[in-house]
């Protein structure tokens, strides 16, 4: 009877034995990728040590965690000059990807807003987490609002403060403060008050006692 996960058309042969080296040399000296929860962050460097959440066996069935992966650069989307930035903590969950070469040297010319970071691999190190970059993920405890389920949603993970982007609109769920002007071309409504066609309820002044609405208060002087 052949072996589990084997093909018995390859027992004995060379090309068994070499599919065989290759598979434990990928896993014993190639990392890819892997989900991992953050130990600890660093904002100031936009670096993070994680805790890959899938262990390693040993050839008599243990199950053995793998070591901390410290110093790896965070995944921060952006380009032409704007950038989104999450508040990375202890606990979240994500992935850890190995880079194809050793990019110590890039990343450090990186780090040193240097103008031309491309340079050659330092070692002879080839996919390799100490080459990674973490992808902040949610893989659990979100919930999207069904009225937003086609938009571009930025949000906490409970809903409780979101903005979407819909086709035509955005809309804003929570408070909202501003530091700075605000401009708006069309109308601008607080509930059902009109900013640009709501009128002040009383007005008072010595020629008209009985008062009416205007958009001016006067005060009897």
């Amino acid at each position: 009877m052949a072996a589990p996960n084997t093909d018995s058309a390859d027992d004995g042969s060379l090309v068994a034995v070499l599919r065989a080296y290759l598979r434990g040399f990928v896993r014993t000296n190639m990392d890819s990728m892997l989900p991992a929860r953050v130990v600890s962050y660093d904002d100031a460097t936009n670096r993070v040590t994680v805790h890959p959440l899938i262990m390693v066996g040993t050839t008599d069935g243990q199950k053995i965690s793998r070591a901390n992966i410290s110093n790896i650069p965070v995944f921060r989307f952006g380009g032409g000059g704007f950038f989104m930035r999450f508040p990375i903590a202890h606990g979240d969950i994500g992935w850890i990807k190995a880079s194809d070469r050793d990019i110590s040297l890039m990343m450090q010319h990186a780090s040193q807003g240097d103008s031309d970071i491309e340079d050659w691999p330092n070692t002879e190190r080839m996919h390799s987490f100490s080459d990674a970059v973490f992808f902040p993920d949610t893989l659990r405890d979100w919930s999207i609002d069904g009225g937003n389920s086609n938009a571009v949603v930025l949000q906490s993970m409970d809903g409780s403060t979101c903005f979407a982007v819909h086709d035509g609109k955005i809309t804003i769920k929570g408070d909202m403060e501003v530091d700075g002007k605000i401009t708006a071309t069309g109308d601008v409504k607080a509930g059902s008050i009109s900013l640009q066609n709501h009128t002040h309820g009383f007005s008072y002044s010595w020629t008209d006692p009985a008062g009416s609405s205007t958009g001016t208060t006067d005060t009897p002087s």
